[in-house]
């Protein structure tokens, strides 16, 4: 049964908070000095020759200033934390569904690897072509020329019928019109959600050992 990933989550919560607290106790010490020094002056100025007050007030004011933005970025992180946290819960419904990523590339996992591709038009011809992480062609077919979107399974073997290991994989449509001009063919992944992942606030679908942002999200399937 797939998990969400706590140690991501964890992680991404805890670490904004950490450097507003060290700003926040650096400004402390800071201001604390200032004061010290402030209040020396003042007790040892020469009477013939006051110190500037218009300029330690400025000086003020801009520790003030600080202090503030310092606050606010604390109550912002906070807020990414809490956002980030929803988000990865709104996610946990996708776990065990099969969903549609807009993505051409996809993990081949124990010989299994469905796309989509939609033809805007009707085809002449539709060719299948799948490469590996390198760009090495290890399967071509011949696909749809039926105007819609159609579905490709592949079995996870090469043009020599040989088992070619997990990984990433790319499939690319090469598709002509009736009158001999060429088509972009969209192509989408279809894949089951293992799990659900955060990482730099984002929630991310684990596939397998991949791990996809919802922002690739196109659509949920029925099982």
């Amino acid at each position: 049964m797939a998990t969400v990933n706590p140690a991501a989550t964890t992680s991404t919560a805890a670490s904004a908070p950490s450097v507003s607290k060290a700003a926040s106790t650096g400004f402390g010490d800071n201001l604390n000095s200032f004061l010290n020094l402030l209040t020396t002056q003042l007790k040892n100025q020469d009477p013939l020759s006051p110190l500037d007050t218009n300029q330690f007030t400025q000086q003020l004011v801009s520790f003030s200033q600080v202090e503030q933005a310092i606050k606010t970025n604390d109550k912002l992180a906070n807020m990414v934390s809490l956002l980030s946290a929803s988000q990865l819960v709104d996610t946990l419904p996708l776990v065990g569904k099969t969903v549609e990523i807009d993505s051409a590339s996809t993990g081949l996992q124990g010989g299994k690897a469905t796309f989509s591709y939609t033809l805007p038009a009707t085809a002449s011809q539709a060719n299948l072509t799948v490469t590996d992480a390198a760009g090495t062609i290890v399967y071509t077919a011949t696909g749809n020329t039926a105007l819609g979107t159609h579905q490709f399974a592949w079995d996870g073997t090469d043009k020599n019928g040989k088992a070619v290991p997990d990984g990433l994989y790319k499939l690319e449509v090469g598709a002509a019109r009736l009158d001999g001009t060429i088509m972009t063919v969209p192509v989408t992944a279809i894949v089951r959600v293992d799990g659900v992942t955060q990482k730099d606030g984002v929630a991310n679908l684990s596939i397998g050992q991949f791990q996809i942002p919802t922002t690739k999200l196109v659509g949920v399937r029925n099982n």
